[in-house]
């Protein structure tokens, strides 16, 4: 097993990154550089200060991921439009490799108690499915908060 000076979770933040960069009209032209970012899980340790081999490695695996991921830019831009806000990831799968994953977006202002009901009639009727049809699918505990998982 080859070992890297990074981690996949490295990787996939770099990535999650460009995507941002690549809509935010201050980054357009830097979104897929990588050269002067730092590596999270290395402090202040930089993709530039790695060897040539790792470096091109490390960008490989990133373009990767951003041209694999997910085109969700329609869905986002009608939650804007309709002035929802992202607040809830429901996460299913093993470790990093999820089988399902939810969204719950709802207007800013909507009562704790009430969010938490709908967010918990989601997960119930998610698990509830999954059971039944005895898919061995578990629910992944979410940390941080939304923006927090969006950096």
């Amino acid at each position: 097993m080859l070992t890297h000076p990074y981690t996949d979770d490295d990787l996939r933040a770099e990535a999650a990154r460009q995507l941002r960069a690549a809509v935010d009209p201050e980054e357009i032209g830097e979104s897929t550089v990588i050269e002067g970012h730092k590596i999270p899980s290395r402090g202040d340790f930089q993709w530039d200060q790695l060897d040539d081999t790792d470096f091109t490695e490390a960008d490989r695996g990133i373009s990767e991921l951003v041209e694999d991921a997910v085109d969700m830019s329609r869905w986002s831009v009608d939650l804007g439009a309709s002035y929802l806000k992202h607040v809830t990831n429901l996460v299913w799968g093993h470790g990093t490799n999820w089988d399902l994953a939810v969204q719950v977006a709802h207007r800013p202002g909507l009562k704790d108690d009430f969010h938490d009901e709908l967010v918990t009639a989601v997960r119930r009727a998610i698990n509830r499915v999954l059971d039944d049809r005895g898919i061995d699918t578990p629910e992944l505990e979410q940390h941080g908060t939304p923006e927090e998982a969006a950096s």
